[in-house]
């Protein structure tokens, strides 16, 4: 009887700690699992080509997926459906498609037209389906480094590109397939090239006093890279890492590059209701270290507009119907001309003699009344040249802004990297560079 009853009891034991469902043992573990958010729809088609089962979050029921199975997933009122082979499945929080040990590569077509390694939460956002592909890391970084850097590259410098990309996913939550965090196109932009520059920096992260930071990099830095509170609203002493360095080698097609805007661009940029209205003057403040705009003032005959902010909302302000780059201007390091009829040299005639003035605002006049002081409100005097206002001289017909670089510089240059490589710097030399005072370990 004791015999029997410890052979019972070694039983329970088992039974307590065997998987309650035995299919999870049958799953693909990712050793560094990533999150990234790969499309946002009504409706969503998945192509199955591998080995996978659908999980409902809901109950927590198994369904075998078929090699080669199409599934449509759309939301109907509460529920994310899938539908697929004359079924229809619902659950309100969403579903898993997992992905489950195979002997091959198990893939999923997404009707972006993007085939992704891994397992997918199909996850409702909404009135729409959102995917989110989960998979490891490095497999991860196979989507992105050709995605973000020429696979041509040297192939030091796509080492570098390597490390960077596995330290800033590193330190990100959730990422997007986009550029507001990595570029990732998934097994579709998989190159043989970049593959090898992966694996030989597999696990290598960037670190500054011995801890992973968030790497930056970005196109074309135009000769220098940025302070990171010179083009955005960060303290410069809390990221000692992400300070202007020289880019000596970078040979780039967006080193330099001029664009011209109108008059009425500006106006609607600028938030003007009257696109008519006449521009005198428009004025930078470049207070960056290297001469980055940190705001722009437009002085018009509807009134005097500033506007301030990082990067972005620089380059924001001068649209550019050109979405390879973004629809906006490529950085915000340039000058700027004026073109049309440029505001005047005003001078005025005092005791001492006569002295030039660049504004009328502030300045004393002899009026039937008396002196006046001239303020903000529009004032029009005589000259010999016409009539002018106390806000301005000009007509500003467009601008021709002159500039330096593509992205927002912090980092890593790409363009610049490759000119590294090609001179004989190893990935970690590279990497060290641009971010000064970090290492490269595992």
């Amino acid at each position: 009887m004791k015999k029997f009853t410890a052979i019972l009891a070694s039983l329970l034991i088992l039974l307590v700690y065997l998987p309650t469902n035995s299919k999870a043992a049958d799953l693909v573990s990712y050793p560094q699992e990533v999150n990234v958010s790969v499309h946002l729809a009504a409706s969503v088609t998945m192509t199955v080509n591998g080995n996978y089962q659908l999980s409902n979050r809901d109950s927590g029921e198994i369904t075998d997926i078929p090699q080669g199975t199409v599934l449509t997933v759309k939301k109907d009122n509460t529920n994310v459906n899938v539908s697929f082979s004359g079924k229809s499945l619902n659950a309100v929080k969403g579903f898993d498609l997992q992905e489950k040990i195979n002997s091959s590569t198990s893939l999923v077509r997404v009707s972006n037209g993007i085939t992704y390694r891994g397992s997918f939460f199909l996850k409702p956002n909404g009135s729409k389906i959102e995917i989110i592909n989960f998979l490891d890391m490095e497999d991860y970084l196979k989507g992105v480094v050709p995605s973000e850097m020429p696979a041509s590259f040297h192939k030091e410098a796509l080492k570098a590109q390597a490390i960077s990309a596995r330290s800033y996913a590193a330190n990100t939550m959730m990422l997007t397939s986009t550029a507001a965090s990595q570029v990732y196109r998934g097994y579709t932009g998989e190159d043989p090239r970049t593959n090898a520059a992966i694996k030989e920096t597999e696990g290598l992260l960037v670190k500054y006093n011995g801890k992973p930071i968030q790497t930056f990099f970005f196109s074309t830095s135009g000769g220098r890279t940025a302070n990171v509170g010179d083009v955005w609203n960060s303290k410069q002493e809390n990221f000692p890492y992400l300070v202007s360095v020289e880019d000596p080698y970078e040979s780039s097609p967006y080193s330099n590059w001029t664009e011209t805007f109108s008059a009425e661009t500006l106006l609607k940029s600028f938030g003007f209701t009257d696109l008519s209205a006449q521009i005198y003057d428009v004025i930078l403040n470049k207070s960056g270290a290297n001469g980055e705009v940190k705001g722009v003032t437009l002085k018009t005959s509807a009134g005097d507009k500033t506007v301030t902010g990082n990067e972005s909302v620089i380059r924001d302000l001068f649209p550019i119907n050109n979405p390879l780059l973004y629809n906006k201007l490529q950085s915000n390091w340039f000058d700027i001309q004026l073109n049309g009829s440029v505001s005047q040299e005003l001078s005025v005639q005092t005791d001492s003699g006569t002295s030039t003035i660049g504004d009328m605002k502030g300045q004393k006049v002899l009026t039937a009344s008396g002196e006046v002081t001239l303020t903000d409100s529009n004032v029009s005097i005589q000259t010999a040249n016409g009539v002018i206002t106390n806000e301005g001289t000009g007509n500003i017909t467009s601008v021709t802004l002159n500039g330096k670089g593509w992205g927002h510089r912090i980092g890593m240059s790409q363009y610049g990297a490759k000119g590294l490589a090609e001179r004989g710097w190893t990935a970690e030399q590279i990497i060290t560079h641009y971010f000064q005072g970090t290492t490269v370990s595992k």
